[in-house]
């Protein structure tokens, strides 16, 4: 059995806070910053779209969905930002039966600017076996 160890290093988790992203090379010409620019509010907006379901079950019946089940009983170590999403996403799941909502508004709910932040964060609960369900389309 593989263990997975909550370390920068494994989860990049830097990339779990707004400044993981935006940083453009100096050396690269003011237009390749701005498609660089360009392709990041892309992603952004991509990833903001993306729906979750909380719940205690990992399927369900609509599409385009992650059906997310949060482990109530993990007691492993997480890292400050993964904390706070679990902390929210375990009262949304304790607090009723589904939850439907997307990345982009509980980017907003964490004060996140970057909705990339919060699936990086969603990425490494569910590597650490705190979630699980989550698929990205």
């Amino acid at each position: 059995m593989y263990t997975r160890i909550n370390h920068p290093e494994n989860l990049h988790i830097y990339l779990e806070y707004d400044s993981g992203y935006g940083h453009l090379d100096p050396a690269l010409d003011p237009e390749d910053q701005l498609q660089v620019l360009q392709d990041l509010q892309e992603l952004n907006d991509l990833a903001s779209q993306d729906k979750i379901v909380i719940c205690g079950e990992a399927t369900g019946i609509l599409e385009d969905c992650s059906y997310v089940y949060v482990d109530p009983e993990y007691q492993g170590d997480l890292s400050m930002a993964q904390r706070e999403l679990y902390e929210l996403l375990l009262t949304l799941q304790q607090a009723s039966v589904y939850t439907i909502t997307t990345v982009g508004k509980l980017a907003q709910e964490l004060g996140l600017e970057n909705p990339l932040a919060c699936g990086q964060r969603f990425d490494n609960l569910q590597s650490l076996g705190v979630i699980s369900g989550l698929k990205w389309h």
